[in-house]
């Protein structure tokens, strides 16, 4: 009689449940659906920030802004998405970031198309990748520079200041004017030119402009002279973006001026070189090259000059005869414009480069500096097929500016220009720069019996393309492949770093770093190695891309990156020496030259400039003058990363100082929040769970997201049958779940073992502490799941292992984070158990960090196929390490396990009775 009132009652309560399950799933859903919409938003955020590190130094200020107010819109996103992720747990960063955006708008307004600070840069601060700020044949200056190489000093005035001066009053429109006069056939090209000669000569330099051209002149004279008053005598030459090039010389286009000296004397000799861009030759040349004579890319190269007693060019491949293995040096006495002129009778030696491979007695000994006359014995072979012309006339800087051509005794004129030690050290710097390059060199020279030799310009040679005559030169070895993050080109020792113990002990070595060149290899893009990077000259990165943290940071200090290397932690061993041509995206074999070179280099930089060589300096681009002041600004409060440590106390939003520091933050809690996603909800779950039976003692229920489970008949009964029936690996769609069920299944695997007789008293003890806790052992495992997602919570053997992971098409938005705890075996055990796990997955490229029993885990960037591959490593792992901790009764059981688990030998009992 009863039954009648209590169905309608257990109806309601369904009713309740179901409803409760549904809101839960819903909520489960929305926000999983939020991290996806989040991880696409950051994914743009710092894409936005790459393209405004270069913008901010030479882009428009309208295309600035607008990128700025993008950023701010994802920026604003990513914040709404960690506060739905993590039930409105940091609302303090709404004002924060509102706070931070006023500032950055008002910052954008001041910004200007005109660069009004300094035009000029000291060759020696000149940024790594300062190409397009600088022209090539500065920027190949500056990185012999930076190699401590005989390069003398000076300065450039940059492209975008002399784009400034090309728009003063109608110049522009006059030259274009001429111009079109000169294509229409109404104007002969040359007297076209010398029109534009006359009007760029008589166009007054811009206040701003001769103020930097004076202050870097007098800098110049301090550092020479000890006076900054003083008269120094300096060079003038042009410094293309497309010159200097593998497709573009320029060779010869551009006027040159020497010995020039005085600032009014420099003014003029920097417009003659500005006029000398629309000669009638360049105007040729850039028609015949395809290129727009409009295309105003010139920088202008200051440099101090050198008392030579002869100069000349190098050819480190003799291009008439490619073939013969022999270099190609000519030399002219005085300085060497009669040498590329081509006007005067030179020297021409074809030394064997086969004398560079250690033909020569001694040679890995004397290299760089120790090479003297007193071994000119050892050197005598270079002199072979020597040809030695007859010189009468000389080229020489005259004592108030300008150079003249004076006359040659008989018998001086006779004499070979360079002894053979002097060749031989030629020679050493043409290999090390081609090795450098990855390409025959093109290097002019001078040289000084006081002050010895100088490199004034080096440049790729371009061999002709004869039938049956091809280039046998050697090159380094190339070992891997990758994609620049920060361009520039590197020698250095590789230093490999797998976690965060790792990067503490490379820091904690600084003094090491800084013995010799560092280049810094990590199996992905780190962001807790970024305190290292100053540090190093270089680094390489197995998974990364170049929109990452790490490659932010690298192109803010100006250091070479390359990012998805691949293997290079298995190619690459520590202590290795290598080229890093991070331009190009390549790693070369370093060979013993290039080797010494650059330890040789390296010392020098360290002793010159009194202090540890650091790398370069992070401020060292908008110190020099490369960006205006109100630029710098906009670009501190959006680029400098500071929150560098996810596990120090000063990750907080208190300690955020940039937009970059707001994406940061906001990513971290929200791989963080979704982490304690399912908990918050299983005790509403019910029905909504699945039972996962795989034929392994380790089973879990399921939540599907969407996608993640093949779908239940449509009829209400079949579904409610279906939710009591365990789902089968047919069932399953979710591809990290479906590979970690694949590692799980592992033919071989052991999920039993007996532990350690000593093991027995703490888990008894563990036993019946776990018992009071949130979630005892034995409480049920779970898995959110969804077709390319998985949230995963495993207790089992009193330990827990919790796993987010995305595995799909888009590299960026691909990742695993693992954390494992705990055992019943006491901590000694478990901490070995821990390291045992870390060795495993350091191998496996993740980056892990080991704090007693606890074990975090981290693989980011990586592409879908190495995602699924290391899913089924931990499926493994799951099985392998189950109760692991109570035979580890050792501390060589790490290494023990870690090597037969790695090495295929999936089941731990063969050591049960070690």
């Amino acid at each position: 009689m009863k039954l009648p009132l209590i169905t309608p009652l257990l109806e309601k309560v369904q009713t309740h449940r179901r409803k409760k399950e549904t809101i839960a799933l819903e909520d489960l859903k929305a926000r999983y659906h939020a991290f996806r919409i989040f991880l696409e938003n950051n994914g743009s955020a710092l894409e936005l920030l790459a393209r405004l590190d270069s913008l901010l130094i030479r882009g428009e200020s309208d295309e600035i802004r607008k990128l700025v107010e993008e950023l701010i819109g994802f920026t604003t996103e990513l914040v709404d998405g960690l506060n739905i992720l993590s039930n409105y747990g940091h609302t303090q960063l709404y004002g924060f970031h509102g706070r931070m955006t006023e500032n950055i708008l008002a910052s954008c307004g001041s910004i200007k198309d005109e660069n009004t600070g300094e035009f000029c840069v000291s060759l020696r601060d000149l940024p790594r990748n300062g190409e397009r700020l600088a022209g090539r044949k500065a920027a190949n200056l500056a990185r012999l520079k930076r190699l401590a190489l005989p390069v003398p000093d000076g300065f450039i005035c940059t492209v975008s200041a002399t784009k400034r001066f090309m728009k003063m009053g109608k110049l522009t429109a006059d030259i274009q004017r001429i111009l079109r006069d000169i294509s229409q056939g109404q104007v002969d090209l040359n007297r076209g030119a010398n029109r534009i000669k006359t009007k760029v000569m008589d166009t007054p330099l811009p206040n701003e402009l001769a103020t930097s051209l004076e202050t870097q002149y007098r800098l110049l004279a301090q550092q020479q002279l000890g006076n900054p008053d003083a008269a120094i005598a300096i060079s003038v030459r042009s410094s293309g973006v497309a010159e200097d090039s593998i497709e573009h010389s320029f060779a010869g286009q551009f006027t040159s001026v020497l010995n020039v000296i005085g600032v009014p004397a420099l003014f003029v000799a920097f417009k003659e070189v500005l006029a000398s861009g629309f000669s009638a030759r360049a105007i040729s040349y850039r028609l015949n090259a395809g290129l727009s004579p409009l295309d105003f890319d010139l920088a202008v190269l200051c440099q101090t000059m050198v008392d030579v007693d002869c100069a000349g060019v190098l050819f480190t491949v003799d291009p008439a005869e490619p073939e013969n293995e022999r270099m190609l040096i000519s030399a002219v006495p005085g300085l060497g414009t009669l040498a590329v002129g081509g006007v005067s009778p030179a020297d021409l030696y074809r030394p064997p480069r086969s004398a560079m491979e250690g033909a020569l007695p001694g040679l890995e000994n004397e290299l760089f500096c120790q090479i003297t006359p007193t071994t000119d014995e050892n050197y005598a072979m270079l002199m072979d097929d020597a040809q030695i012309s007859p010189r009468t006339v000389r080229e020489v800087p005259m004592v108030n500016g300008g150079t003249s051509i004076e006359q040659i005794a008989c018998q001086e004129g006779q004499n070979p220009l360079l002894a053979p030690w002097v060749i031989a050290r030629l020679m050493y710097f043409g290999m090390l720069l081609e090795h450098l390059w990855g390409m025959p060199q093109d290097i002019e020279w001078g040289y000084s019996e006081k002050q010895g030799l100088f490199l004034l310009q080096a440049r790729p040679l371009r061999l002709a393309s004869q039938p049956g005559r091809t280039p046998s030169y050697e090159t380094a070895e190339r070992l891997l492949q990758g994609s620049c993050a920060s361009s520039g080109k590197v020698v250095g020792c590789i230093r490999k770093a797998h976690s965060l113990a790792d990067l503490l002990d490379l820091a904690s070595g600084q003094s090491e770093l800084c013995r010799q060149p560092t280049i810094l290899l990590l199996p992905q893009s780190i962001v807790d190695a970024s305190n290292l990077l100053p540090l190093c000259r270089g680094a390489i990165i197995d998974i990364g891309n170049p929109t990452d943290h790490l490659s932010c940071i690298a192109r803010e200090i100006g250091m070479p990156m390359i990012t998805g290397a691949q293997e290079a932690s298995t190619i690459l061993e520590n202590g290795q020496w290598i080229i890093l041509d991070a331009d190009n995206g390549s790693v070369f074999e370093a060979s013993e030259v290039v080797k010494s070179a650059a330890i040789k280099a390296f010392d020098d930089q360290r002793q010159n400039q009194g202090r540890q060589p650091a790398g370069p300096d992070p401020l060292t681009r908008f110190r020099s003058g490369t960006i205006a002041p109100e630029r710098e600004a906009l670009r501190r409060q959006l680029l400098p990363l500071n929150l560098t440590d996810a596990y120090g106390s000063t990750f907080s939003i208190l300690e955020c100082r940039s937009i970059h520091d707001v994406i940061r933050y906001s990513h971290e809690m929200a791989v963080l929040s979704m982490f304690s996603t399912g908990d918050s909800i299983m005790d509403f779950a019910g029905g909504l769970l699945r039972p996962l039976d795989i034929g392994v003692p380790i089973s879990f229920l399921l939540i599907d997201l969407g996608g993640g489970i093949r779908r239940s008949p449509e009829s209400f009964l079949r579904k409610q049958l279906a939710l009591h029936k365990p789902l089968s690996p047919d069932d399953i769609l979710c591809i990290p779940l479906q590979a970690l069920c694949e590692g799980l299944l592992t033919p071989g695997l052991s999920y039993h073992s007996a532990p350690h007789a000593g093991a027995l008293r703490e888990i008894f003890s563990h036993n019946l502490l776990d018992r009071r806790g949130k979630r005892p052992a034995g409480s049920f495992n779970y898995a959110l799941v969804a077709r390319d997602y998985i949230n995963l919570n495993l207790r089992v053997e009193y330990h827990f292992a919790m796993l987010d992971a995305i595995c799909g098409r888009n590299n960026r938005a691909n990742y695993i984070r693992f954390r494992f705890k705990g055992g019943g075996a006491g901590l000694e055990r478990g901490h070995r158990r821990a390291i045992f796990l870390q060795k495993v997955l350091e191998q496996n490229g993740f980056f892990s960090t080991v704090v007693g029993d606890l074990v975090t885990a981290s693989l980011t960037g990586a592409s879908r196929h190495k995602v699924h591959a290391q899913l089924i490593m931990l499926g493994r792992l799951f099985g392998y390490s189950r109760f692991l901790d109570g035979i580890m009764n050792d501390d060589e059981s790490p290494e023990r396990f870690a090597r037969a688990f790695l090495e295929g030998r999936y089941d731990a009992r063969e050591f049960e009775q070690d």
